[in-house]
């Protein structure tokens, strides 16, 4: 196992080496990965650290090679993506902060303005992915401060960034959803720092931040979880999280307690190996591309067929595929990895992390060639459903429907976009024609 892990960690430098080579990324196909590996190496780590002490080891051995295989065939499938493509266009000057804050403010809006929303069908998915947009706005505004090194601007964009995953601790009393969104935003530094040293040292000692943070966080889980879920005031819930922060240590690879919080959660390889030795073994058939259809069929909006047969969430994919009964009230992730494996076998793990990655290295880079170019409302259009596709532990039904989501999504925005633009040109023609009336009755005058 101890091989399978270097192979995916050392993919992941692959990519980020691929991806500095012309820097033109907004680094989401490196979110993409490091978010696939926080859910598959993490726990293969723990039962490799502690022998036999854990259960399953002999299926999360064979769900970590399966994951090894699937990196190394995304990176084959970005390359693919960037080999094929044109040649970095020049850059070129346009009001990039002033886009950042649009994107921003508006963001938030949808976030939290029209949260009330949220449920009315086929609206509240354009709204939950059109949201997505602040992340846009923090990625630009914190490269720009970190390039310039403006210490003030990279606290203002830091405090931005912060702002969605501490609401959604304090609100919601989970840390994927922030910690996905944090990966998406600073994955772009990585890309265009100084060296490749230092960005390679960065994504450790991110790893290690990272790491540390959640096993404290699962330490401490159920007390929030108890806060926020049952309704306590602002103060507790401050106080539960103040509490773990204050009592923090750092993670302890020695220790049986931090390992098991990383099997716990951060393993999803014992579902894969599972499943995929339940189809070795003939006690359940390969799905053949059933679940790839109804990823087809999401793409289709509620709102159009109200009887639509897929619905989002791959708990009753994981209960058949690997036999265990499940508990309902949790949420479970197929993930990419099972998902392809159970459809088509290993040809699907190959075939589909190179379509994957071939798929968001081509969105990914037209993002970066779109905003290089100051194309803001191209930007758009390809950012937002590539942001939807980051959902490694996601199901073809999730990931489809949320990436269609967000490109009507992205077309709402780009309409707003040109309407701002559109209006902010009217003032400042307005202002440009009074000083040209005030200058000219300045020469009126005797």
């Amino acid at each position: 196992m101890i091989i399978s892990i270097l192979v995916a960690i050392a993919s992941l430098f692959v990519l980020l080496y691929l991806l500095r080579r012309e820097r033109l990324s907004l680094g989401l196909p490196l979110a993409y990965l490091g978010s696939l590996l926080l859910i598959h190496v993490p726990g293969a780590f723990a039962h490799l650290a502690t022998g036999d002490r854990l259960q399953g080891t002999e299926y999360v051995e064979l769900g970590m090679l399966y994951t090894a295989i699937g990196c190394v065939c995304f990176v084959v499938g970005v390359w693919l993506a960037h080999a094929t493509g044109s040649r970095a266009p020049p850059a070129r000057p346009a009001d990039r902060r002033g886009f950042a804050y649009f994107c921003l403010i508006g963001g938030w809006i949808f976030v939290y303005g029209l949260s009330p929303i949220n449920r009315v069908t086929s609206v509240g998915a354009v709204i939950e992915t059109g949201g997505a947009i602040w992340m846009l706005g923090t990625l630009m505004g914190l490269r720009a401060a970190v390039h310039a090194g403006n210490i003030p601007r990279i606290a203002t964009w830091g405090a931005a960034l912060a702002v969605y995953p501490t609401l959604m601790l304090l609100l919601g009393g989970f840390v994927s959803y922030g910690a996905a969104a944090v990966m998406i935003v600073v994955a772009v530094l990585t890309i265009y720092a100084s060296t490749y040293t230092r960005a390679a040292v960065g994504i450790v000692i991110a790893a290690f931040i990272g790491l540390t943070f959640f096993v404290n966080y699962f330490d401490h889980r159920d007390d929030i979880r108890q806060n926020v879920w049952g309704g306590a005031s602002m103060g507790d819930r401050l106080d539960s999280v103040t509490d773990m922060l204050v009592n923090i240590h750092l993670i302890d690879l020695d220790s049986d307690k931090d390992l098991a919080a990383l099997d716990v959660r951060l393993n999803q390889n014992f579902f894969v190996g599972l499943a995929a030795r339940r189809i070795q073994q003939g006690q359940y058939d390969l799905l053949e591309g059933q679940s790839v259809t109804d990823g087809l069929i999401a793409l289709i909006p509620r709102a159009f067929w109200e009887d639509k047969p897929v619905t989002a969430g791959s708990g009753q994919i994981v209960a058949e595929a690997t036999g265990l009964r499940l508990n309902k009230e949790t949420s479970w992730g197929v993930g990419n990895v099972m998902e392809f494996y159970i459809n088509f076998g290993l040809a699907g793990v190959i075939i589909g992390f190179v379509g994957l990655g071939w798929l968001l290295g081509f969105v990914d880079r037209r993002a970066a060639i779109a905003e290089r170019q100051g194309d803001f409302r191209t930007l758009i259009l390809f950012f937002l459903p590539a942001v939807a596709m980051i959902d490694p532990n996601g199901s073809m039904v999730e990931i489809t429907g949320g990436a269609a989501s967000a490109l009507l999504a992205a077309f709402a925005w780009r309409w707003t976009w040109d309407m701002w633009q559109s209006r902010d040109s009217a003032v400042r023609g307005d202002t440009a024609r009074l000083r040209h009336a005030s200058r000219l009755q300045d020469l009126a005058e005797p």
